[in-house]
């Protein structure tokens, strides 16, 4: 157990883990785990004062083994999304590299979907994320499901197939996957196919996943407000959802937050902040943001 412990170079996943242990088992003992002799005394501790007895202390053993491989993906994944939150993309990649290698189906579409756009410090890669997701649906993963079905809907790393991307998205979607309700929501947005157009619906399906903090929702949602489809118009909360999505590396909601400093719509008209945002917005990838700067610089 020693052994394996000490090969994990993340001592904050070591202090969750163990951390989640304790409170799973009838030995109680919370404490401040400061360092990694810290977590070797504590664990030292507890498995001979707490488990007097060689079969409570196998028992123990076992159990955060168990414990350890099965919850360590799980929380590399709530990890790579919370980067994805703030920002920090290049750093989720690589928690979520390491957990697909041990096996984890939602780390491949988080992935796959960061590829797609690209962001700041991940360039795009639509081959790659393709090939990310279709492993993933092959293995049962309904959130590759999704990221398959906004693939197929605009031809990313695969021909497009509005037929296939509609059936895939209906499939997730019903399972409460975020790629695939966003997706559903463009095809009920813009009346495609055998679904009929309908900006309510549209909506509905957008806040679904927005409210499960998906970029693209988010910024969708967002130009429905701007623009008063399906919804009462609304500057601010258009901005509001724009910067949500921004705040994620979104390219194209960095280039929506710097329009609407420009233009002075859901906040006071400024010009230093829309070129601030515009140049944000080239960074990350915005095929548009760098004739927003040539005109902002005319």
């Amino acid at each position: 157990m020693f052994s394996l412990l000490s090969i994990e170079n993340q001592l904050s996943l070591l202090k969750e883990l163990i951390l989640a242990d304790i409170n799973d088992v009838r030995y109680s003992h919370r404490q401040l785990l400061s360092s990694y002799s810290d977590i070797m005394r504590f664990l030292i501790k507890l498995l001979t004062q707490g488990c007097p007895s060689p079969r409570d202390r196998s028992y123990l053993i076992k159990h955060i083994l168990y414990r350890l491989i099965a919850n360590a993906s799980p929380i590399l994944y709530k990890k790579g999304l919370a980067l994805v939150a703030i920002g920090q993309c290049a750093t989720a990649m690589v928690q979520l590299g390491r957990s697909i290698k041990n096996g984890h189906l939602p780390s491949r579409a988080l992935k796959a979907w960061l590829l797609i756009n690209g962001r700041e410090g991940v360039a795009k890669d639509w081959n790659g994320a393709f090939e990310l997701a279709e492993e993933g649906t092959r293995l049962g993963c309904h959130h590759c499901k999704g990221v398959m079905a906004w693939c197929y809907k605009f031809g990313y790393g695969i021909q497009r197939n509005a037929a296939r991307s509609l059936e895939l998205a209906r499939e997730s979607s019903g399972l409460g996957c975020r790629y695939g309700q966003c997706t559903l929501g463009l095809f009920y947005r813009w009346g495609e196919g055998v679904i009929a157009h309908n900006y309510a619906q549209a909506v509905a399906l957008y806040r679904l996943a927005a409210e499960q903090n998906l970029d693209w929702a988010q910024c969708s949602l967002g130009y429905m407000y701007f623009r008063g489809l399906g919804v009462a118009q609304d500057d601010a909360e258009a901005l509001r959802l724009y910067k949500l999505a921004a705040a994620q590396g979104h390219p194209h909601a960095m280039y929506d937050v710097a329009a609407c400093y420009e233009e002075g719509r859901g906040v006071r008209n400024n010009k230093a902040k829309a070129i601030l945002w515009y140049r944000r917005a080239q960074a990350a990838g915005d095929p548009y943001a760098a004739d927003a700067l040539r005109r902002l610089s005319a």
